[in-house]
């Protein structure tokens, strides 16, 4: 039977992620490549849905704990309608869902378990995050109208969008965006309005006219360039005896971190997939689909770090699917 494996007193920074099992691959990948560059603070790791041996797996970790979402969703209804439906498991609501209810942070960085970092995340942002930055990276436009003024106060306008899947924080500064965020996805009725979790993380920031810090996205979250990206073949795998590092050659400059593009994830380019477990003809094409859509030194090195282990328990690559040490 799983426990809930939470060794974590409050610490100062840390690093909260989520997923489930086809994401699994994923969270994998990011733990070791944050391990091998340098940051061995903790990782939150927010289960929405991992097999059994992969939450063992991931609590096996040093410093990383597994949050359970099941006492998160166990008194959590929507507060504008009746219905038995649950709001911490609705599209991405569970990110500020098991933030809020666990808070063991004071600072922190977010990332989606499809975010592949590529540095120390603590030593690039925290200091930005001292600084009382709330840190993020571009995802295009909002246009906000009286339908949302009316909805949440924000004054309607053209506003930039920054990415759900990869920001950071200090609690005690911005605590209070982040609870409004959870509380504005119990409100069933209006929830096309702000385009899930990442829309309706934007118009709070926005109501309360809060400054996003933005990196620079083809450096640090690529959601809308993988494909420019991968077509320019800039990306340059620089292999050494010490370090692993990929170069955008047009910046002249390190590629800090990896965003996935929709389904096109870096595991689904190296022919993994849970997902679609049960459909070998669908698995196959969209394998076809998938390649091209990343670098290939980015792929290659996220097979590296999936792959590898420090305490010998590498993973095992069973046709399509990854299977317990």
């Amino acid at each position: 039977m799983f426990m809930l494996f939470n060794n974590f007193n409050r610490a100062p920074y840390g690093i909260y992620t989520a997923g489930d099992e086809n994401f699994f691959a994923g969270i994998v990948s990011s733990i070791n490549s944050l391990r091998f560059y340098g940051y061995a603070g903790p990782i939150a790791v927010i289960d929405v849905g991992f097999t059994e041996w992969m939450q063992n797996y991931l609590a096996s970790f040093s410093n990383v704990t597994v949050l359970s979402m099941e006492p998160v969703k166990k008194n959590v209804r929507y507060t504008d309608e009746l219905t038995d439906e649950n709001p911490a498991m609705t599209y991405c609501a569970y990110k500020a869902f098991g933030i809020v209810h666990y808070d063991i942070f004071d600072k922190w960085t977010f990332i989606d378990a499809d975010y592949f970092p590529l540095c120390n995340l603590e030593a690039e942002l925290l200091p930005l995050i001292n600084d009382g930055l709330f840190i993020s990276s571009e995802d295009g436009i909002n246009c906000w109208d009286d339908r949302h003024k009316e909805a949440t106060g924000v004054i309607p306008g053209q506003y930039m969008n920054i990415n759900s899947g990869f920001f950071s924080l200090d609690m005690r500064k911005y605590g209070a965006v982040i609870v409004e965020w959870r509380d504005l996805m119990t409100r069933r009725k209006p929830f096309d309005l702000w385009y899930i979790d990442q829309g309706s993380l934007n118009v709070i920031l926005d109501k309360w006219n809060i400054k996003k810090h933005t990196l620079d996205k083809t450096l640090w979250n690529q959601t809308s360039l993988n494909e420019s990206m991968a077509e320019e073949n800039l990306c340059k795998l620089i292999r050494t005896k010490d370090n692993l590092c990929i170069w955008y050659k047009r910046k002249n400059t390190k590629i800090m971190g990896w965003h996935g593009m929709g389904w096109y994830k870096l595991w689904h380019q190296i022919g993994i997939d849970h997902f679609r477990k049960d459909n070998a003809e669908e698995r196959q094409r969209f394998y076809a689909e998938c390649q091209g859509k990343s670098p290939a030194s980015i792929v290659e090195v996220f097979e590296h770090f999936l792959f590898m282990d420090q305490f010998n328990r590498p993973l095992k690559k069973q046709d399509h699917l990854l299977m317990a040490p």
